[in-house]
């Protein structure tokens, strides 16, 4: 944030706007997103015309246009002609392709003038020195994100601390392209952005209104306007059943990603289209899987959210997870509790780390972590808890390695007394976290769902009372039974 504007008081100041225009009560509340959208455009353009920091942003106007101040009195056809105009003219500046280039107005003279308001609030607490303002961007992103809280609008958002975090397990590696293919919004976009401004960012989303808020998103938080194309990722990729990559009967070039992190959608596709990859399936994310590994560049990371079923089912997710375990290395599996997606969906999702090595090393057992707690209840209301497994979780991931000798040192000391399936390290102390080679995995069907190897210890049962003391409890205890007994064959005598 800027000026010290803290994350508090936008979500105050969205929440009013929102509660002011009565926005949960529109049947496409996205639209106002957009309309928030096209007046930052035009605010940001008329700043543009006198501040160095955002010319490079903004075309070169041939006259100048005055911005009108969300609280002063002008009438509401006014207000709505003269802003028309100013979008008009932004629209036909604007290179083919920009967001812009086909923005309208609504003419609703109540939305106009609160969304100027808000726009004159953000322009008074920004940091015009920065470049693009990012305070611009966090605006939109915080009114997604209440509207996603409504649990009708049809969006799907990460939880923020959540995204941030994820894009934070690729720290360390050399990274210049980042791609998302299932873009929707574009929120781990913006995330990545915020966190490293130097990555390419590309992503896809073949939904329109979703397509011009995530470039909206992109390009308020100083991203550009590059990368983000509309259509369906899967439409492009074409690939035999035995393994030759041959869309449309030729060998294509891939485009390759130093990372790929994204969140697949689920659900099932045409049956038409079940032929599309080397596994023959219907389901989308299965699908999508196996489109994330043809697009990561050798030494390459994918970070993707997926259904817990994906990491134990049978037929065609086994099949995939065998493929990954054969020629990619999987570095972890992160699980997340039940809720953590509401309101969209209460189901259960775990996120899968994997990378692209020249030669997978066969001793690097699988890394393991729960999370439990988010920050927020896990429920419709995601109230903030204060309680929060993500940092520690970023910590167990850093140290991984050294926590991996741990487990395998540990193992060895437990060998002789292992007699469970999944072997168990001797005092392991880490109660969020844990490993498992690849061979345990194998002989588990490929399981990567990390309940299956959480270790545990057998209680033992601790006597305290002496053999005759528990003989004499155990007699009393059939004295009783027998006396009930007794009592209810007399009472059964009265029915005969």
């Amino acid at each position: 944030m800027e000026k010290n504007t803290t994350k508090t008081e936008v979500r105050e100041k969205i929440q009013e706007l929102l509660k002011t225009l009565k926005a949960e009560q529109e049947k496409k509340p996205l639209r106002l997103v957009e309309q928030l959208g096209y007046l930052m455009y035009v605010r940001l353009f008329i700043e543009s015309q006198k501040r160095a920091s955002l010319q490079e942003s903004f075309p070169f106007a041939g006259f100048p246009m005055e911005w009108t101040p969300g609280d002063e009195e002008v009438e509401d056809g006014q207000r709505i002609w003269q802003l028309q105009y100013q979008v008009q003219y932004c629209s036909s500046m604007v290179e083919p392709g920009h967001f812009m280039e086909t923005a309208k107005l609504e003419e609703n003279g109540l939305w106009m003038r609160e969304l100027c308001k808000l726009i004159d609030w953000t322009a008074d607490h920004c940091d015009w020195e920065e470049g693009m303002p990012h305070l611009f961007g966090a605006m939109l992103e915080e009114m997604l994100r209440q509207m996603y809280a409504w649990g009708t609008t049809g969006l799907f958002l990460m939880p923020e601390n959540l995204t941030e975090a994820l894009i934070r397990l690729a720290d360390g590696r050399k990274i210049e392209k980042v791609w998302n293919p299932a873009t929707r919004t574009g929120g781990f976009l913006a995330a990545a952005h915020r966190q490293y401004p130097q990555w390419q960012l590309y992503g896809c989303e073949e939904e329109k209104n979703q397509w011009q808020i995530a470039r909206m998103l992109q390009f308020y938080h100083g991203g550009g306007m590059e990368g983000i194309r509309r259509d369906d990722p899967l439409e492009t990729d074409r690939i035999d059943k035995t393994g030759e990559r041959t869309p449309e009967g030729e060998v294509p070039t891939y485009e390759e990603y130093d990372l790929i992190v994204t969140n697949p959608p689920v659900g099932e596709l045409p049956i038409e289209d079940q032929e599309r990859y080397w596994i023959s399936t219907r389901k989308a994310q299965l699908q999508y899987m196996q489109m994330l590994m043809n697009h990561v560049k050798k030494q390459g990371m994918v970070i993707a959210v997926v259904n817990e079923g994906t990491l134990f089912m049978y037929d065609a997710e086994q099949k995939v997870r065998q493929y990954l375990l054969n020629d990619y290395q999987i570095q972890g599996v992160i699980s997340l509790p039940a809720g953590a997606f509401l309101p969209y969906t209460g189901s259960k999702a775990s996120v899968l780390i994997f990378t692209r090595e020249e030669e997978i090393d066969r001793e690097q057992p699988v890394w393991f972590y729960e999370i439990q707690n988010l920050g927020y209840s896990l429920d419709r209301r995601q109230e903030r808890t204060g309680v929060d497994d993500i940092p520690a979780m970023l910590a167990s991931w850093e140290n991984r390695k050294e926590l991996a000798d741990q487990w395998k040192h540990q193992l060895e000391e437990a060998a002789a007394q292992n007699r469970w399936e999944n072997p168990v390290p001797a005092h392991w102390e880490e109660k969020s976290c844990w490993f498992a080679s690849l061979d345990t995995i194998a002989k588990n069907d490929n399981n990567l769902s990390a309940g299956r190897y959480k270790p545990w210890k057998e209680q033992e049962t601790v006597v305290t009372e002496s053999p005759a003391q528990l003989l004499k409890e155990l007699a009393d205890l059939e004295t009783d039974t027998m006396k009930k007994v007794q009592e209810l064959m007399e009472m059964a005598r009265d029915y005969e």
